[in-house]
């Protein structure tokens, strides 16, 4: 029998969960980014600029994706004698930059079934499959600070304590060029203070191969409302986190080869706000993250973007960022980038969306830096100017 095509898998097994039968309705969520741009260069497609060193958060998005990416999902619930239980598929679309890069088609995010309300622990949900499992993120740049992707198990949400605990299992595939295991535990919701959460993520990863080594990671995160007080609407995220050998500092795998001795840490402070019209996010990064080789690297990130609604679905987008890293006897790679974007919105706020913007994005970076688009044209300049309409929607 031939094999189905990877790339038609998606549409089949959308078709099969939109076939079943159900006690609930069918949930439907998802994301998109798209549109077209152009740069300074000689009318090249449009560039992004984005340190290629250092640590993640380096590449501030506004006016600064040049992908066309969008994902959706579908989750289709059930009931019986008080068990709650769910079949979930996600899709992605991925294109490059450029309208030559081939057609991606979809394919199988994610795909998992979780259930809740067992008689030996009703408040936990239980899960099994490929799932993405916890992320958080600050949205202004393109990064996940936390991320724990992949094939596993796990159960979330005994309550244990003030908090609430929760464990997770995964393991690459055995012919992956480096395959490893990896266990999450979380412990979250501590309410440390009025309108302020405290939570715990820890990871041990363990390289399965000739050569592989373990790791482990702590990341502590405080969530606070209202910083200023009730109604203030500013609020506040900041995270610490630390890892050592095969642990990334996203509770991910990190370099399975890298030894233990080798750690890492890494500071994010992000302030998001609304005042009437006036809404905007911040964000200052400082890390210093260390190689399998034993080459330090020290970086920071500092920028934000700010909202203004002129009226309630026209508003103008303003967005800094200037990064930086430097390796152990190496120079130190610079970018500063800025974008402005006049944008139609269905409502004032700074996370409403849909967004229809059209946008112009300036960036200068050093020559210790290199080439930061990837593109030749740029192989030889410190400077670029990016212009183009781009819709971000999710629902």
């Amino acid at each position: 029998m031939t094999p189905t095509p990877r790339h038609a898998l998606a549409p089949l097994a959308l078709a099969a969960l939109l076939a079943s039968g159900s006690a609930n309705a069918l949930d439907y969520s998802g994301y998109f980014r798209a549109g077209p741009g152009l740069t300074s260069a000689n009318n090249t497609s449009r560039a992004c600029y984005g340190l290629n060193g250092g640590s993640s958060g380096m590449k501030y998005r506004l006016g600064n994706e040049c992908d066309f990416y969008g994902e959706f999902q579908l989750s289709q619930g059930f009931k019986k004698d008080g068990i709650e239980y769910s079949a979930n598929l996600m899709v992605n679309h991925y294109t490059a930059a450029t309208q030559n890069n081939p057609d991606k088609g979809l394919n199988i995010e994610q795909m998992w079934a979780e259930a809740k309300g067992f008689d030996i622990a009703p408040e936990a949900t239980f899960w099994i499959g490929k799932e993405r499992g916890r992320r958080g993120d600050v949205h202004i740049v393109d990064t996940y600070f936390i991320e724990m992707l992949g094939v596993g198990a796990g159960a979330k949400g005994f309550s244990v304590g003030p908090g609430k605990l929760g464990v997770a299992y995964y393991k690459t595939d055995s012919d992956a060029p480096h395959p490893g295991n990896r266990v999450n535990v979380e412990y979250v919701g501590l309410g440390l203070n009025p309108g302020g959460t405290l939570n715990f993520f820890a990871t041990a990863t363990q390289g399965d191969f000739d050569g592989g080594t373990k790791g482990a990671g702590l990341t502590i995160r405080h969530d606070q409302k209202d910083l200023f007080g009730a109604g203030s609407g500013v609020n506040n995220v900041i995270w610490l986190q630390a890892s050592a050998g095969s642990t990334a500092l996203n509770a991910n795998f990190g370099d399975l080869t890298r030894p233990f001795d080798n750690k890492s840490w890494r500071v994010v402070e992000s302030i998001n706000w609304q005042k009437g019209a006036f809404g905007g996010q911040a964000m200052a990064l400082f890390a210093r993250e260390k190689d399998a080789a034993g080459v330090n690297t020290d970086s920071t990130s500092i920028g934000g973007r700010v909202s203004y609604a002129m009226t309630k679905n026209f508003k103008f987008l303003a967005e800094v960022g200037v990064s930086q890293y430097k390796p152990d006897g190496g120079e130190k790679a610079r970018l500063t980038k800025v974008t402005l974007a006049p944008t139609l919105s269905v409502g004032p706020g700074f996370f409403d969306r849909p967004e229809f913007r059209l946008y112009v994005t300036h960036a200068k970076w050093n020559t210790a830096a290199g080439n930061i688009t990837g593109q030749p044209a740029f192989a030889d300049k410190t400077s670029g100017t990016s212009y183009g309409a781009q819709v971000e929607w999710w629902f």
